[in-house]
C-alpha cells in the first residue's frame, strides 16, 4: 500500500477550504430556509420541496451550503442526507472532486459504526465527498471494537472513490484485522502480501488477528506461513503473536505443540511474561495436565515472575471442575493471601464447579453470598445457576432465577435459554418452552438448532402429531437440520397414528437428509404398511432397502 497521500485542496477532510466563489443570495438564502426547516422538527425534509423550489434545493452549490449549515450535528444531517439519496442520482464520475467541506470527519466519528457507514456511502455515492484517511481509519477500527467486520468493508468501498484511496498503512491493518475477523484470513493474508512485496511490512496487530483466525480454524500451516511472511519482512513476531498460536494450539488440545512452541520463543529470548506463562497453565489445566500445570507455576515463580488472579483462577477451575474442592479452596485461600481479591470470575467458577458435580445447594449459597459480599453477578453467573438447578430437576427454580435475572439490569443469551426449554420439553411443559422459545426470538436471539429438535420431541411425546409436523416444515424452510431421532420419534408418532401419508412424507425428507430409519421406526412403519387397507406395497422395498 503507498504512503499517505499529502494533504492537498482535494483532499476531503476537516481541514480549512479555499476561498469559494461568491454564492448568489438566491441560493444562499434557499440553503438557510433548508437548513432551517431540517433543524426546526424531525421528518421536516418531506416538505423541502415544498419550502423550497426544486432547481435550487437540488443545486449542488444550494446543498454544499445547506450540509455546512448543518455539520457537524448527527441527526439532522443524517435525516438530510438519506432525503437527497431519495432525490439524487449519483454524481457522473468527473476528474476533479468536490472541494472540501469542514465538518465531515466531525460527523462521521460522532456516529456508532453502522450510522458512520450509511453516512459514508450516501456522502461518497450521491456528493462525491469522502472522510480524511484519519476519520475513516478511525470509524474501521469502532467497527472492529463492535465486531462488526461488514461495516469496515463499507466504510473502505465508500473511501474507494477518493483521491487519497487506497489509504495507508492503519486502512490495510483495519481491513486485514475485518478479514480475520468476518472468518476469510486468506483474503486478509493476500493483502499482507501484496503490501509486503510493495515494502510495507505487516503490522502486528494485524498478524496476530490471522494466527490467532488460523490457529483457530487449525490451519497451522497459514499460521507458519504468517509467521515467516513476518520474518522475512523484517519485523519479527512479537510475544503476542505467538501467544495466539500457544492459546490456538491449547484450544484444538494440541497441548505438546503448545508446549513446543513456548519452549521454543523461550530459547530465542522472547520476554516470557505473566500473560505467556498463565496462557500456557490454563491450556494444561483444561487438558487435565495438572502435574505439568502445576511444573510451569514453579519455573514462573523461580524465574521471578508471580502468578497473577487468572493463573490462580485456571488452577481454581481444574479442581472445582474435578470435584475436588479441598485443593480448590486450598488455591483460593493462596490466591486471597496473595492480595488478590475475590471477584465475579473466581466465583462464577466456584459456582460452576458446584454445579457440574451435583451440589446445587452449595452453588446457590456461593451465589447468593456474592451479594452479601459486594461481588457483582453477571449473566454467566445466573446461566451457570439455572443450568444446574435444570440438570438438578429443579426446573421451578430455575424459573424463578430466570425472572430474577430479568428483573435485574442484565439481558439473557442463548445459554439462559437453552436448559430452561429443553427442561420444559423434558418435562411435558412444551406449549410453555415454545412460549420461552418466542420470546428469546423477540429479543433478537436465535435458538440452538437442538432447542428446536427438543420442542418437536416433546410435541411426539404428548401425542401431537400436527404441531410436530409444523415444527418440522418451520426448521426445513429456515434451513435447519434436524436430528436423525427427531424424524425417528415423527415417524413412531404418525406411523402408531394410523397417518400413514404423513409418515411417508417425513420419511422421504428423512432419507433426503442422508438419514435412515430407527429399527423401532421401521417395525412399527412396516407392519402399518403391511396391515392398513391401502396397499403401500410399492414404498415397502425401499423402506428396507433404506433401513
Amino acid at each position: 500500500m503507498p504512503p499517505p497521500p499529502r494533504r492537498s485542496a482535494r483532499h476531503i477532510s476537516s481541514s480549512a477550504a479555499a476561498d469559494p466563489a461568491p454564492v448568489p443570495a438566491a441560493v444562499s438564502d434557499a440553503a438557510s430556509r433548508a437548513a432551517a426547516a431540517v433543524l426546526r422538527a424531525p421528518r421536516s425534509e418531506a416538505r423541502l420541496l415544498s419550502l423550497v423550489p426544486r432547481a435550487l434545493l437540488l443545486d449542488p452549490t444550494c446543498i454544499r451550503l445547506t450540509l455546512s449549515r448543518l455539520l457537524p450535528s448527527q441527526d439532522p444531517s443524517l435525516r438530510f442526507l438519506h432525503f437527497l439519496s431519495s432525490h439524487l442520482p449519483a454524481p457522473p464520475e468527473t476528474p476533479a472532486p468536490p472541494p472540501p467541506l469542514p465538518g465531515v470527519d466531525a460527523f462521521l466519528l460522532r456516529l456508532p459504526p453502522h450510522l458512520a457507514a450509511d453516512a459514508a456511502a450516501l456522502l461518497a455515492t450521491h456528493l462525491g465527498l469522502h472522510p480524511s484517511i484519519h476519520a475513516l481509519n478511525a470509524a474501521s477500527r469502532a467497527a472492529l471494537r463492535a465486531a462488526r467486520p461488514d461495516l469496515v468493508f463499507r466504510l473502505f468501498s465508500a473511501f474507494s472513490s477518493s483521491p487519497a484511496s487506497p489509504g495507508n498503512a492503519a486502512t490495510l491493518t483495519c481491513l486485514v484485522r475485518a478479514c480475520a475477523a468476518d472468518g476469510r484470513p486468506l483474503d486478509g493474508l493476500r493483502l499482507l502480501r501484496d503490501a509486503a512485496r510493495r515494502g510495507s511490512p505487516p503490522s502486528p496487530p494485524a498478524a496476530a488477528d490471522l494466527v490467532a483466525a488460523f490457529a483457530a480454524a487449525g490451519n497451522f500451516a497459514k499460521v507458519s506461513e504468517t509467521l515467516h511472511l513476518m520474518i522475512s519482512a523484517g519485523r519479527p513476531p512479537g510475544t503476542a503473536v505467538y501467544q495466539r498460536v500457544i492459546h490456538g494450539l491449547f484450544a484444538r488440545r494440541m497441548g505438546d505443540e503448545a508446549l513446543r512452541v513456548f519452549n521454543e520463543i523461550k530459547l530465542r529470548g522472547y520476554a516470557m511474561d505473566v500473560v505467556t506463562y498463565t496462557m500456557a497453565i490454563h491450556g494444561l489445566c483444561r487438558m487435565g495436565r495438572i502435574a505439568d500445570a502445576r511444573q510451569m507455576r514453579d519455573e514462573m515463580v523461580r524465574r521471578g515472575t508471580q502468578p497473577n488472579e487468572y493463573t490462580y483462577c485456571s488452577f481454581l477451575h481444574y479442581y472445582c471442575e474435578a470435584g475436588d474442592f479441598g485443593m480448590a479452596y486450598k488455591v483460593y485461600d493462596e490466591m486471597l493471601g496473595k492480595g488478590f481479591k475475590e471477584s465475579t470470575v473466581s466465583c462464577n467458577i466456584i459456582v460452576k464447579g458446584f454445579c457440574v458435580n451435583g451440589m446445587v445447594e452449595e452453588a446457590a449459597r456461593v451465589f447468593e453470598g456474592m451479594v452479601a459480599k459486594g461481588i457483582q453477578h453477571n449473566v454467566i453467573s445466573y446461566n451457570t445457576l439455572i443450568q444446574g438447578l435444570c440438570k438438578a430437576g429443579r426446573l421451578a427454580e430455575a424459573i424463578r432465577m430466570y425472572q430474577r435475572l430479568l428483573s435485574s439490569a442484565l439481558e439473557p443469551n442463548v445459554r439462559t435459554f437453552t436448559p430452561l426449554i429443553d427442561s420444559m420439553c423434558e418435562e411435558g411443559q412444551v406449549d410453555d418452552a415454545v412460549e420461552l422459545l418466542r420470546s428469546m426470538q423477540t429479543m433478537g436471539l436465535e435458538p440452538l438448532v437442538r432447542s428446536n429438535d427438543c420442542v418437536i420431541n416433546a410435541f411426539c411425546k404428548a401425542k401431537r402429531a400436527d404441531d410436530g409436523m409444523a415444527w418440522l416444515a418451520g426448521m426445513l424452510k429456515d434451513n435447519l437440520k434436524p436430528r436423525e431421532h427427531t424424524f425417528n420419534s415423527l415417524l413412531e408418532l404418525l406411523s402408531n397414528s394410523e397417518r400413514m401419508d404423513d409418515a411417508l412424507l417425513v420419511l422421504s425428507t428423512m432419507f433426503k437428509t442422508g438419514y435412515g430409519l430407527g429399527s423401532l421406526a421401521c417395525t412399527i412403519l412396516v407392519d402399518k404398511l403391511c396391515t392398513g387397507s391401502v396397499s403401500y406395497s410399492h414404498k415397502l422395498e425401499d423402506i428396507v432397502v433404506s433401513s
